[in-house]
C-alpha cells in the first residue's frame, strides 16, 4: 500500500482534531491512573488484549470487585474500538466514535484500571510475569488472553502482490477505505459472513464487486441449500456478482495484483482482491510460553490453560475441541474466567454456545443457529412466502437448528426454547408450516414477557435480563442502553425490542416516504370511503353546458376510463412485487411504495369517472366492493407504516399486520373479478 493511500484513509476516518482529543483524554488518564507497583497491596489482573472480549473481561472484573487494581494491553496503535463493526464503519453506516470502546476503559469506576498501548511479547507463567516490546516487566496474580485471531492467508503464488488486503482490523479497514475510492473491481474471496461483509462495504463508491467461494451457495456452513440459494439470489440483485463452486488457485501480476485463476482454470480480471478466508488463532505468546496448545490455546471449561493462573478467552481459545469465530461465544467466556478468579465457590463451568449468526443484507434479514448439517434422525419444517423463508430441524420433538431468510418476530422465543430444550407440540408445527408461525399469536412480540435468559441481541448475545438490568441502573434510552449493552450495535433488528423494553422511551425515526403515504393515502381513503356510501348523481336537468354523466355513459369514455383503471392497477400491482422478484430490485424501495400508493390513488379516481362510484349489481357489485374495500386495507396499511414511530411498538405491529394481511386478502379474487367483468362486458 502507497503512502498516500493510508495517508489519505487516515484522514476518512479519523480527523486531527479527533485524534489529538483521543490522545490527550487516554494521558489525562493515565497519568490520573497510574500506581507504583511496588506501592500496590496486591498483585493486578492483567489483560492481554482490548478488543470486545478483552474489553467486556475488564467490565466484568469491576462490577465483581470494583477495587481490584487490572492492567489491560492493546497493541493496535488505534484507541480500543469494537471490530464487529469494521464492516459497516467501511460501508459509511457507522462513525469511528460509534465503534470506540475508551468509555468502558475510562470512566468514574476505573480508577484501578490502567490501559496499556504496548505489544505483550513475553509471559512466564511459573514466574507470573508478563514482558512488553521494551523489555519492561510486570507481575500478575492472575492473567486473562484475549490476543483474538489474525486472518488465514492461502498458500498461494501472489498474496503478496500490491492491490491484495485482509479485513480484520482498523488498519485493514483504513486501507480499503483508500482503495475502494481507486478500484474498478474489487474480488472477495469466501462468502462467509465476513466476505459478504466486505464486499457490501467495498461497493459504496459503486465499485464492482465479485464474490468467489468453492462452496456451492453463501454462507455454507450456516445456513441449508435453500436459504443459502436465497441470499445468493439477493446478492446478485445487489449488484454482486458471485462464483461459486470454484477456489483460488493463484494471483495474476507482476507488482501489483490483474487478476486471479480459478481452479477450474478460468480467469478473474481485478485490482482489488480481498481475503476473507478465514482466522487463525493467536496463540503464539500461549505457545512460546510453553502453554497447551492445538488450533488454539488449549483451555477447560473454566476457560484456564494448562497453567493454573492463565486463562484463555475468545477467538484465540480452544475449549472441548471447538474454536469460534464470533464474538458471542468469547463474552461468555469471559464472564466465565471472570467468575472463577473472583469466586471464592465452587467454579463455573462453560459449555458449548448455542452458535447463532444475524446480519442484514441491504435490509434483508438472514439468520442461522445450529448451522445445516445434522444426522439423518432429525425432522425437518419449512415455510416460504413472498421472499421468506424459514426452516426448524428437530430431534426428539426439540429445535436443534433454525435458518430464516427476511423478518421473524419469533427468534428470539424459539432461540430460548431450543437453549432450554422443550419439546414442541405436533400442531404447533402443523401451524408453522401453514402459516410460518410456531407461537401462539402475540406471545413472540410479547418481549416484556421474556426471561431474563432469553437472547435479545443475537449480535452480541445480550441477554432479557442484562438489558431490564441496564434499564434499572438508569439506561433510559436507545443510546445509553447501546453503550451501556452493546445490545442493538450490531445489525440492528433488536432496536424494536429494546424500545419495547424501554416502554417506548427513546423516540424512533420515522421511515422515509411518509409524506407521500400520508397524503395519497389521505385522497384515496376519502375517495374509497365516498364510493361506499354515495355516488355522484346524474344531471337533474339537460340545460347544461356539459354533462358529467357522459363520463359513465359514453362507450367510448367508457372504455378509456376503464382500460386506464386496469393500466393502473397492472403497473401498481407490479410495483407491489419489487420485493418479490429479484429483476425488479433497484431503486429505493421507499420511492417503489410511494409511486404503488400514488397509482392506485390515480386509479380510484380513475374508477370513480368510470363508475360514478356506483356499486352496480352482482358482479359488478362483487368487483367494487372488493376493490374498495382493498383501498381500505392498503390506507390502513400506509398509515401504520407512516406513523410507527409515533405508536407503541405493540401497536404498531398490530395495525401493521392487520392492514398487511387484509391488504393482501382482497387482492387475491381481484384479477380473476376484473377478468370477468372485461369478458362479460365484450361478450354480451
Amino acid at each position: 500500500m502507497a503512502a498516500c493511500d493510508h495517508a489519505a484513509c487516515g484522514a476518512f476516518f479519523f480527523s486531527q482534531d479527533e485524534e489529538s482529543r483521543m490522545n490527550q483524554a487516554q494521558q489525562a488518564y493515565i497519568e490520573h491512573a497510574v500506581v507504583d507497583d511496588a506501592a500496590a497491596t496486591a498483585l493486578p489482573v492483567i489483560i492481554v488484549g482490548a478488543g470486545p472480549v478483552g474489553v467486556h473481561a475488564l467490565k466484568e472484573l469491576r462490577q465483581s470487585d470494583p477495587s481490584l487494581e487490572v492492567l489491560i494491553y492493546g497493541d493496535e496503535d488505534y484507541q480500543p474500538y469494537n471490530r464487529v463493526q469494521l464492516s459497516g464503519l467501511l460501508a459509511g453506516q457507522f462513525k469511528v466514535s460509534d465503534l470506540s470502546l475508551a468509555s468502558e476503559l475510562w470512566s468514574e469506576s476505573s480508577a484501578n484500571t490502567r490501559f496499556l498501548r504496548t505489544r505483550i511479547t513475553a509471559i512466564d507463567p511459573v514466574n507470573k510475569t508478563v514482558t512488553d516490546w521494551s523489555g519492561d516487566q510486570r507481575r500478575f496474580s492472575k492473567l486473562i488472553l484475549a490476543t483474538g485471531s489474525r486472518p488465514f492467508i492461502p498458500a498461494v503464488a501472489g498474496v503478496d502482490l500490491v492491490g491484495v488486503y485482509t479485513f480484520r482490523d482498523m488498519a485493514d479497514a483504513e486501507k480499503l477505505a483508500a482503495r475502494r475510492v481507486q478500484s474498478t473491481h474489487t474480488v472477495v474471496l469466501g462468502a462467509g459472513l465476513l466476505g459478504i461483509e466486505a464486499a457490501r462495504a467495498m461497493q459504496r463508491h459503486n465499485t464492482r464487486v465479485t464474490l468467489v467461494d468453492h462452496n456451492p451457495h453463501p454462507m455454507f456452513r450456516q445456513l441449508d441449500a435453500k436459504a443459502g440459494a436465497m441470499l445468493a439470489e439477493e446478492l446478485e440483485a445487489r449488484d454482486i456478482a458471485l462464483l461459486l463452486g470454484s477456489g483460488l488457485r493463484m494471483l495474476l501480476g507482476t507488482r501489483a495484483v490483474e487478476g486471479i485463476v480459478l481452479r477450474d482454470g478460468s480467469c478473474i480480471a481485478c485490482d482489488t482482491v480481498v481475503l476473507a478466508t478465514g482466522i487463525r488463532p493467536n496463540r503464539s505468546l500461549a505457545q512460546d510460553a510453553g502453554l497447551a496448545f492445538g488450533r488454539g490455546i488449549t483451555v477447560n471449561r473454566r476457560m484456564q490453560t494448562s497453567a493454573e493462573d492463565v486463562y484463555a478467552v475468545g477467538e484465540c481459545c480452544e475449549c472441548d475441541g471447538e474454536v469460534f469465530g464470533i464474538v458471542a461465544p468469547g463474552f461468555e467466556q469471559a464472564s466465565i474466567a471472570v467468575r472463577n478468579i473472583i469466586s471464592k465457590e465452587a467454579p463455573t463451568a462453560y459449555r458449548s454456545p448455542q452458535l447463532a449468526t444475524s446480519l442484514k443484507v441491504a435490509g434483508l434479514s438472514v439468520f442461522s443457529m445450529g448451522g445445516a448439517d445434522h444426522p439423518a434422525s432429525v425432522r425437518s419444517f419449512t415455510w416460504q412466502r413472498q421472499g421468506k423463508y424459514r426452516r426448524l430441524t428437530l430431534i426428539a420433538g426439540r429445535i436443534v437448528s433454525i435458518n430464516a431468510i427476511g423478518d421473524w418476530p419469533e427468534l428470539a422465543a424459539l432461540r430460548d426454547l431450543s437453549k432450554k430444550g422443550k419439546w414442541i407440540a405436533p400442531w404447533r408445527l402443523w401451524q408453522f408450516q401453514s402459516s410460518g408461525d410456531l407461537l401462539p399469536a402475540g406471545a413472540a412480540n410479547d418481549v416484556e414477557s421474556w426471561p431474563a435468559e432469553a437472547i435479545v441481541c443475537n449480535c452480541n448475545s445480550v441477554s432479557a435480563g442484562q438489558i431490564r438490568g441496564a434499564i434499572c441502573a438508569g439506561s433510559g434510552t436507545l443510546a445509553t442502553l447501546t453503550a451501556c449493552t452493546q445490545a442493538g450495535s450490531g445489525c440492528g433488528s433488536c432496536q424494536p425490542l429494546l424500545q419495547e423494553l424501554l416502554h417506548d422511551s427513546s423516540p424512533r425515526q420515522k421511515v422515509a416516504g411518509t409524506v407521500p403515504l400520508n397524503i395519497a393515502g389521505f385522497i384515496a381513503l376519502v375517495l374509497a370511503v365516498s364510493g361506499l356510501a354515495a355516488y355522484l348523481p346524474y344531471p337533474d336537468t339537460v340545460q347544461l353546458p356539459w354533462r358529467w354523466d357522459e363520463l359513465w355513459r359514453n362507450t367510448l369514455l367508457k372504455q378509456i376510463s376503464g382500460f386506464t383503471v386496469l393500466g393502473l392497477c397492472a403497473v401498481s400491482l407490479l410495483l407491489s412485487l419489487r420485493k418479490r422478484i429479484p429483476k425488479l430490485q433497484f431503486g429505493q424501495f421507499t420511492h417503489w411504495r410511494s409511486a404503488h400508493v400514488v397509482l392506485t390513488t390515480l386509479a380510484l379516481a380513475a374508477l370513480a369517472v368510470h363508475t360514478g362510484f356506483r356499486l352496480g349489481d352482482h358482479l359488478n357489485m362483487l368487483l367494487m366492493i372488493t376493490f374498495l374495500a382493498l383501498v381500505v386495507a392498503g390506507c390502513l396499511l400506509a398509515f401504520s407504516i407512516a406513523w410507527e414511530h409515533k405508536l407503541n411498538p405493540r401497536q404498531a405491529r398490530t395495525i401493521r399486520s392487520a392492514g398487511l394481511w387484509s391488504h393482501l386478502l382482497f387482492s387475491w379474487p381481484l384479477p380473476a373479478l376484473l377478468g370477468m367483468h372485461i369478458l362479460k362486458t365484450y361478450y354480451f
